[in-house]
């Protein structure tokens, strides 16, 4: 069930056009409830004793697609677990976590390469085509010619994987365990001040803020918290309304985070880290990814199987692109080379939606979002 669409949007999250966002708004902010304070790490029993809310998940979508999906689709088992892209290479994960199926960008339609892995349950690239795989108890790398690496961890269910621009590892748990491997995946700090981690996003280098900026999704918490790993204190948590799912971060660091429960998306940037937007986006947004070559933000909406894509370069979110998805559309990735959408279904199907959207049937929507 969906929370009727929020208010009108708050307009205090802007980016200089064809240059970089602003790193301080000079109106008032928009109110952001703190849900938890600032923590140290190294306290296995410091589990926070804040409000929660049921963690949300993706709205169901009605049986079968919406439309003819744009594009075109090729077939992945159901219950797929995961979508990455890297270097012109695309994972996916299958429903047992087992097989890696590695997709070329350039021959799509082609059967796909396989590697063998011990169960995952979540997958990001790694740099050069390979990827990065974390399950239970273990983290697998995949090179860009298959090769599967092992490394045993403790985390019996780990719910997200990132990584730093200095290579090291991030692995949050449903426990609410904030794990860091350095490059060769030795272990180092745990922090362990959440309820779950179930997204974490890192600045990139170059983005629009004084240092690297970790920052972690907790569901059942609905929040965003900054950490940093050097010492592994966290700034404010900050509420991200009553049902947030998954979050990105764009080349200036703005985190970008959809509300599935409450049909928003919501943005925050700067340091400390400040809510900067709230825009309703109907039925159900859910997936996120940003283009950063092309400067939009692409969500999927699973209540109506389709493919939204928002410019983020105005006081606003304005809607560019619309398209029809493959059914319950659960993951989406964007090659920032080509600009070409990915979207998984969770019913089986990998759709491929390339820039020419014009072309393959996806509406244009006019700068008003109407």
């Amino acid at each position: 069930m969906h929370v009727p669409r929020s208010p009108r949007p708050t307009t205090l999250f802007a980016a200089v056009r064809g240059s970089r966002p602003l790193a301080a708004v000079g109106v008032g902010i928009a109110t952001v409830v703190l849900v938890a304070g600032c923590g140290s790490s190294g306290d296995t029993s410091s589990t926070p004793d804040v409000p929660t809310v049921t963690p949300a998940t993706a709205a169901q979508s009605p049986p079968g697609p919406a439309a003819a999906p744009a594009g075109v689709v090729v077939p992945t088992p159901a219950n797929s677990r995961g979508l990455a892209i890297d270097s012109g290479r695309l994972a996916v994960l299958d429903p047992a976590g087992t097989t890696v199926l590695r997709y070329d960008v350039d021959q799509i339609t082609g059967a796909p390469q396989r590697s063998t892995t011990p169960p995952l349950t979540r997958i990001v690239g790694d740099g050069g085509g390979s990827f990065l795989g974390v399950g239970p108890d273990v983290i697998a790398r995949v090179a860009a010619d298959g090769a599967v690496t092992t490394t045993p961890i403790s985390a019996a269910d780990p719910t997200a994987v990132a990584r730093t621009a200095s290579g090291q590892v991030l692995v949050g748990t449903a426990d609410g365990r904030l794990l860091v491997f350095d490059r060769d995946l030795r272990p180092g700090r745990v922090i362990d001040k959440f309820i779950r981690v179930d997204q974490i996003t890192v600045s990139p280098p170059g983005a629009d803020l004084a240092e690297e900026q970790v920052v972690v999704l907790d569901r059942a918490q609905s929040s965003v918290t900054p950490v940093t790993l050097s010492d592994g204190d966290l700034g404010p948590a900050l509420r991200a309304g009553n049902g947030a799912t998954n979050s990105t971060v764009d080349r200036y660091g703005r985190v970008l985070v959809t509300n599935t429960r409450d049909d928003e998306l919501i943005g925050f940037f700067g340091s400390p880290l400040v809510m900067r937007f709230r825009y309703p986006v109907a039925d159900g947004p859910f997936a996120v990814d940003y283009d950063d070559t092309h400067n939009l933000v692409w969500m999927s909406t699973t209540a109506n199987n389709e493919v939204v894509a928002y410019d983020l370069s105005g006081g606003e979110p304005a809607e560019r692109h619309r398209f029809p998805a493959v059914a319950q559309p659960d993951s989406i990735a964007v090659d920032d080379r080509s600009g070409t959408v990915y979207v998984l279904s969770a019913r089986g199907g990998l759709q491929i939606v390339p820039r020419d959207y014009r072309q393959r049937g996806v509406l244009p929507v006019a700068p008003s979002g109407r």
